[in-house]
């Protein structure tokens, strides 16, 4: 009879290609709540192909991610020694059903002849530990993990997690992802709920920039087009012509609108819940019910460029000695909420050039950031806001630069002038300097290349109009287009020169 190690060594010769155990070893049920082999479909293998040891992953609906976590995890708890992972849902019932019905359900279906290899603990609720000669493994499923270390770690719904508890969302980033070690592996996967969170935030950060090491987020999206065995279901039929002309600007096929109007039936025609749950673009998944002003189709007309990285800044554009420039910019504590921003136009051509942002940098080191801008571009016209901790910057730049926007005011008590360093944004000045943005762009007076900025303009909700002063609540900011706002104002200043020129 052959002992253990034997077994093992035959086992390793057959099943030793995980590729192979993740498409042949495992059953599931599928959406008929049927049990089934598990083989992974085209997002899958596709994720299994590009993963990093942080992603982040922002997916349609049922694409089958929880599930092929499921089975990547228990797969390694089974093959490789000393191994622990867990998964975190976003509530009781939900981590209740990812472990019975999923993690439980591969277990007991588990080939036996490799299942006789491993000793299974099943008396801890919602863990499974697994002996072996060389060691023990662990799975389990929690609403939450602060305490212990792992070798893996699956977050489900960090977007609904973000909606519904931001203290939940704290404990999480501060308590739950430090577990995992530089060596391990962090999935974080979600559907969007909304533009704002911590989803919202690391999705972006990751999307804009490829990982430089492996503590760095790398993004993935997979859109409702990855699901093409349901695709392939629906029957063609006629649709309205706001989706032929939607399946013209994404370039859809006859099959896919079909598809996508369909669902879009069975979600009552509620449009805002079909681009957030079946999105096309990453743009499209964080689209929330709330009032935008800037028009997503004038947006979509602005072509992004890729721009040149240098630290915080990207630059679009060169300076010309003949084109006159002007800068806007937004000052935050620098406590890695809010960013700094400044956002560079060159009015001669009426396009941004550059942006900075930056949510580390203090008040003060950001003057030299101002400073630096402004010297690239030809020592051009500033315009910081001075609200909040604006006046910090204010008095720094003031003794390393000269040329920075001062508001003239007259005086009503002693009939003089009063001047004051900086764009002061009020109840008054933000309306005016945000409507006078949104006519630019939809008259297409301004070429805007940067996608960042893109993306604050096309989710910037009207109610913000009336929001001045800094509010810890609130979870939005648009930094970067109210630096662009205020630099927008600078036009003026230009125009007035060419005004007094003209009349020398």
């Amino acid at each position: 009879m052959e002992n253990q190690n034997q077994i093992k060594e035959k086992l390793q010769k057959y099943y030793g290609n995980k590729e192979w155990r993740l498409d042949h070893l495992y059953q599931i049920k599928n959406r008929d709540s049927q049990l089934v082999k598990f083989q992974r479909n085209p997002a899958q293998i596709h994720f299994s192909k590009n993963a990093h040891s942080r992603n982040i992953i922002l997916k349609s609906r049922r694409l089958g991610f929880t599930t092929f976590e499921v089975v990547d995890m228990l797969d390694e708890c089974l093959w490789v020694s000393n191994y622990d992972a867990m998964m975190v849902s976003y509530d009781q019932d939900s981590a209740l059903e990812i472990f019975d019905d999923k993690i439980v359900l591969a277990w007991q279906n588990y080939p036996e002849e490799t299942k006789a290899l491993v000793r299974c603990d099943t008396e801890r609720a919602n863990k499974l530990k697994f002996t072996t000669n060389d060691g023990s493994s662990s799975i389990q499923v929690r609403t939450r993990g602060r305490s212990g270390t792992y070798n893996r770690l699956h977050i489900s719904e960090l977007g609904k997690i973000s909606k519904e508890s931001k203290m939940k969302e704290r404990e999480i980033i501060s308590g739950t992802i430090p577990t995992v070690p530089v060596g391990g592996r962090i999935d974080i996967e979600s559907t969007a709920e909304g533009d704002s969170g911590a989803f919202y935030d690391m999705f972006w950060e990751a999307w804009e920039r490829k990982p430089t090491s492996p503590m760095e987020f790398k993004a993935h999206f997979y859109n409702w087009q990855w699901d093409k065995e349901e695709i392939q279901k629906v029957p063609l039929v006629e649709v309205p012509k706001e989706f032929s002309d939607y399946q013209r600007k994404n370039n859809l096929s006859d099959q896919e609108i079909s598809y996508y109007f369909q669902k879009w039936l069975s979600l009552n025609k509620k449009w805002d819940i079909l681009l957030q749950e079946y999105p096309t673009t990453p743009e499209e998944a964080f689209i929330f019910s709330g009032t935008r002003l800037f028009d997503s189709d004038k947006l979509k007309l602005q072509k992004a460029e890729q721009g040149e990285t240098v630290g915080h800044w990207i630059f679009y554009q060169n300076y010309i000695p003949t084109h006159y420039y002007g800068i806007g910019a937004d000052v935050a504590e620098g406590v890695g909420q809010d960013s700094s921003t400044i956002c560079v136009i060159d009015f001669t051509i009426q396009k941004v050039v550059a942006i900075y942002r930056n949510n580390k940098i203090a008040p003060d080191v950001f003057a030299h950031e101002v400073k630096r801008g402004a010297r690239a571009y030809g020592d051009c016209l500033v315009a910081v806001e001075r609200n909040n901790h604006g006046f910090t910057t204010l008095v720094t730049l003031k003794g390393i630069y000269w040329n920075i926007f001062t508001e003239i005011k007259r005086d009503k008590e002693t009939d003089k002038n009063t001047e004051k360093l900086g764009w002061n944004t009020t109840g008054a000045s933000k309306p005016m300097m945000i409507f006078e943005l949104n006519d630019a762009v939809n008259e297409q007076q301004l070429s805007i290349p940067s996608k960042e900025l893109l993306r604050e303009m096309i989710t910037y909700d009207q109610q913000d109009l009336s929001q001045v002063s800094f509010s810890a609540d609130q979870t939005k900011h648009w930094d970067l287009l109210i630096a662009c706002a205020i630099a927008w104002q600078m036009r003026k200043e230009h125009i007035k020169v060419e005004r007094e020129h003209a009349n020398e």
